[in-house]
């Protein structure tokens, strides 16, 4: 089974679904499974199907343990980034690394049965980034490599400081939500593929007060090319 977890505007997966409700050692967790080619996919509307989560309320640890639970063999996420460098607001960003020195969400909240310090070398499995760069090139859809996330806590943006900072530690994106999330699926031995979906220059980039409004638009105008590739990356996915 794949496990999907979206972002920002990407509150649906598909219109007939299945609502199940998965009890984990974290709380319950409401999510929707949708057949899609054949195929069981597990959804789970991050900030919730009206958006009423916020970033640092989300509760990650639940929602990658209920994936865990069902058997999901890989998963694939996606995160609304503001632009630190090298992209466009609009392009569709595979990350291959992430930085994230302000979250602490971890399975391991006791060493009783011995030290767990998890390996995140390869946060990103590499055979399902090729996966996910197939599934875009049978729509014709553009998506761009070399992608390096920070995470900061949110709700508020960042300032501008704070992005220039970002920006020289190796940082070219910056969301509210990877870091919390991608590290959970490493300890929990999911492969992850991850997609950026670049709405916005980051403050002091972009020459205007940052709107959540606008990182919304974007992903809504962006949601349907990343269905379209998962209608494909889903094949490939045993």
């Amino acid at each position: 089974m794949l496990g999907v977890i979206g972002g920002s505007g990407f509150y649906e997966l598909a219109k007939d679904v299945r609502r199940q409700k998965v009890p984990t050692p974290y709380g319950s967790v409401f999510l929707s499974i949708a057949e899609i080619n054949g195929k069981e996919v597990a959804f789970i509307p991050r900030h919730g199907e009206d958006h009423s989560i916020p970033p640092h309320k989300v509760n990650y640890r639940a929602n990658v343990w209920a994936l865990q639970e069902l058997g999901a063999t890989a998963a694939f996420t996606t995160y609304a980034s503001g632009i630190l460098s090298k992209y466009k607001p609009g392009d569709l960003i595979l990350l291959n690394d992430f930085i994230s020195f302000f979250t602490h969400e971890t399975f391991f909240d006791s060493f009783e049965d011995g030290p767990h310090h998890t390996d995140v070398s390869e946060p990103f499995n590499r055979k399902l980034i090729e996966y996910a760069k197939e599934a875009a090139v049978i729509h014709s859809i553009k998506l761009k490599e070399g992608g390096v996330v920070a995470t900061t806590i949110g709700p508020r943006f960042e300032t501008p400081a704070e992005v220039r900072a970002l920006k020289k530690l190796g940082a070219n994106l910056v969301c509210m939500t990877a870091g919390h999330e991608v590290p959970l699926f490493a300890e929990a031995e999911i492969p992850l593929v991850s997609i950026a979906v670049g709405t916005n220059l980051a403050a002091g980039l972009a020459g205007h007060k940052l709107t959540h409004q606008e990182v919304v638009d974007m992903m809504i105008k962006k949601t349907g090319e990343i269905k379209l590739i998962l209608k494909e990356f889903v094949n490939f996915v045993d």
